[in-house]
């Protein structure tokens, strides 16, 4: 076990965060001196009623630190605070340390363990979209997809945060000006989904603050902007085992494996979009010829697909289209990994590949090659997943219930806004910080 005394010590640390996640994705802290590191290191305590977890009566839990996700935050962040600070990403457990059922993180680890089983290894890499806002949430620069400076002005906040996440080590692969003016992207270098889970939980952190500490609005809403580009979180994946991507062949190029893994994605789809696309919000974002997936196809090299397979890399892998950042990341991770297991495991063929913008096709033409819409609103895929076994077997069934239950409440509130001519107000004032 490493000496973190001594590590706090030597990097001059006064305060330590312990960081978790909860069933809807927020990114919450404890804070404590480091001084009684000794004292909190097994973890400590917290009101889970009051964080959405389980019920008032049952609301005493504890968030656990993992170790191995210890990190410094830069400098650079914490401004205009003189004090470093180092944090760990938590589990969270009864008072027993048992790991508890509503657990996001817990459930990906779960997931994570019976890939293991089968000798896998689940390699993500995602791509975070975001949009720069000023006050009144116009745009904050008009710069277009892959602008350099000057028309892509806000690219010293972008090299910014970049260097922050460097800092505290995490990978980073491309950085660059998306379509929608004031739209920014972060793709991140391949890494372990748990800990690559961690990372965009950290990076959604660490861009709020800096735009924040800059006098700007960062949103991963997903349609913040009726007439521009949403925000999406397209997640990159693969499997490995014994160090090899078993999603690639020497002859074919892709395995069967890979065809397996779409399968079980396309089987499961109506079942877990809630998960990917988990508010009202995130369906104005699902339009035609956006490059925002409303089919369930997939393809190689064709941006039109909900799975895509690019076709500019020599080791296959597959790229999820449709997810956006208001999903709980390891959610996310979780039902794709679970579907694409569930394929493997029951040998569903993919349909048939496309290499065409099925967009533009007719019903008809819909119909004939067996391509079907995915869910096109927020309640008819609360409705897909509230009736999913495959659901309740992935998330179990408290946690199911629970997020029934949020979301049943989240529609409700919503129809409430519409009837009342206040849907813009209220997504802006619930999911603008999402």
């Amino acid at each position: 076990m490493k000496d973190f005394n001594n590590i706090f010590e030597k990097n001059k640390i006064s305060y330590i965060e312990f960081q978790f996640t909860t069933i809807l994705g927020e990114f919450k802290s404890v804070e404590f001196p480091v001084k009684i590191w000794d004292e909190m290191k097994e973890g400590t305590g917290i009101d889970g009623s009051s964080l959405g977890f389980l019920k008032t009566e049952q609301s005493d839990m504890q968030i656990i630190p993992d170790l191995d996700s210890f990190r410094i935050i830069p400098d650079k962040i914490q401004d205009p605070w003189d004090t470093r600070t180092g944090s760990f990403i938590c589990d969270i457990t009864d008072n027993k340390g048992k790991p508890y059922s509503t657990c996001p993180r817990g459930i990906l680890k779960k997931q994570l363990t019976i890939a293991a089983d089968l000798g896998y290894e689940f390699i993500t890499r995602p791509e975070l979209e975001w949009y720069f806002l000023k006050k009144n949430l116009e745009p904050a620069d008009d710069g277009s997809y892959m602008d350099l400076y000057p028309k892509d002005k806000l690219s010293y906040l972008r090299r910014k945060i970049s260097d922050s996440l460097l800092n505290a080590e995490i990978g980073i692969k491309t950085i660059h000006h998306e379509v929608g003016p004031g739209q920014h992207e972060i793709e991140f270098l391949p890494l372990n989904a748990l800990h690559q889970a961690d990372n965009v939980q950290i990076a959604k952190n660490f861009i709020k603050r800096i735009a924040y500490d800059n006098k700007f609005i960062a949103s991963f809403m997903p349609k913040p902007l009726s007439s521009e580009a949403g925000n999406g979180l397209h997640i990159h994946q693969y499997l490995t085992k014994n160090g090899l991507n078993v999603f690639a062949d020497k002859e074919k190029g892709i395995s069967d494996t890979l065809r397996y893994y779409i399968g079980g994605i396309q089987k499961y789809i109506d079942e877990f979009s809630l998960i990917l696309n988990p508010i009202p919000n995130s369906y104005k974002r699902l339009i035609p010829n956006h490059e925002a997936p409303i089919y369930d196809t997939w393809g190689i090299a064709n941006r039109t697909a909900l799975i895509r397979v690019p076709g500019y890399e020599k080791s296959a892998r597959i790229e999820y289209r449709a997810g956006d950042a208001a999903m709980n990341i390891y959610l996310g991770t979780a039902v794709l990994l679970a579907a694409g297991l569930e394929g493997i495991k029951k040998k569903y063929d993919p349909k048939e590949p496309v290499n065409f913008n099925v967009d533009n096709l007719t019903n008809e033409e819909l119909a004939k090659l067996n391509i079907r819409e995915l869910p096109r609103n927020f309640e008819k895929a609360l409705k897909g997943f509230e009736k999913s076994d495959f659901i309740r077997k992935v998330l179990g069934k408290e946690m199911k219930e629970l997020f029934v239950q949020l979301k049943r409440r989240e529609l409700n509130n919503y129809k409430k806004a519409i009837d009342t001519g206040n849907e813009r107000k209220w997504e802006i004032d619930n999911y603008l910080d999402c």
